[in-house]
């Protein structure tokens, strides 16, 4: 059973909802392989290029896209893990990146769609070594865009850490749903993304993160051992 507070993004994989993400994110990706560019995403692009040149938004765009990265999230999952009240939350974040990551990484090729031709050119110096993470680490898919990688596991991100947040404010658990919004726009702006790219990670991360969500049962506390009972038993038996 789920718990008395449940978020309303937690829904059950049999359920109609969760068929219809399915079915949306299949027909949706279906969509871009056949048209690739349209002329809505090109135009935010172009527009995303024409605001660049300012070195506080540069740096603040540059700034915010960094927290989606795989890294900077890894260990956020790993501290997640570590903490015994969230390290359900955590293992089942750190398994949605590595799942992502592999989804995103196949999917791109298969789609085929090209990053933004518009390179951004920060106005500011950027420190010796440092670069804009490509949405796949994969040599193969680096140059691809759809679907987002970052923005599916910022979604993913948005879905299980909202969920902890609702239980406790339900205005904390759907602000965090701003986390993804602001990396996609990130995204477009450092010409890493077209929009629609942003739609089909949020659908993937959402997809993903209410599958794992479900079998590895979110809703109940994270035990050590399921024998742990029976040893404690066991073990206070045998004392005289």
């Amino acid at each position: 059973m789920y718990a008395e507070v449940r978020p309303p993004w937690l829904f059950r994989t049999r359920s109609p909802l969760f068929a219809a993400f399915i079915a949306a994110f299949v027909a949706f990706s279906a969509v871009i392989a056949a048209v690739g560019v349209n002329a809505p995403d090109d135009a935010v692009n172009r527009f995303a290029e024409s605001i660049q040149g300012n070195p506080g938004l540069d740096a603040l765009m540059i700034t915010v896209t960094t927290m989606g990265d795989v890294s900077v999230l890894l260990i956020l999952a790993i501290i997640l893990t570590i903490i015994r009240r969230t390290r359900k939350t955590g293992m089942i974040f750190l398994i949605a990146i590595v799942i992502l990551a592999i989804i995103v990484m196949y999917m791109k090729p298969f789609v085929g769609r090209p990053i933004p031709p518009y390179e951004f050119r920060p106005a500011l110096e950027l420190p010796e070594n440092f670069g804009i993470e490509s949405d796949s680490l994969a040599p193969f898919a680096m140059d691809l865009s759809y679907p987002s990688g970052h923005v599916s596991r910022a979604t993913a991100l948005a879905f299980l850490v909202g969920y902890a947040l609702y239980r406790r404010s339900k205005a904390a658990g759907y602000a965090i749903w701003a986390f993804p919004i602001i990396i996609g726009i990130t995204r477009v702006y450092v010409q890493q993304h077209y929009p629609t790219d942003l739609v089909g990670g949020f659908l993937l991360g959402v997809i993903v993160s209410v599958a794992l969500s479900n079998a590895m049962k979110i809703w109940q506390p994270f035990q050590l051992s399921r024998f742990k009972g029976k040893e404690d038993k066991a073990q206070s038996g045998l004392q005289p």
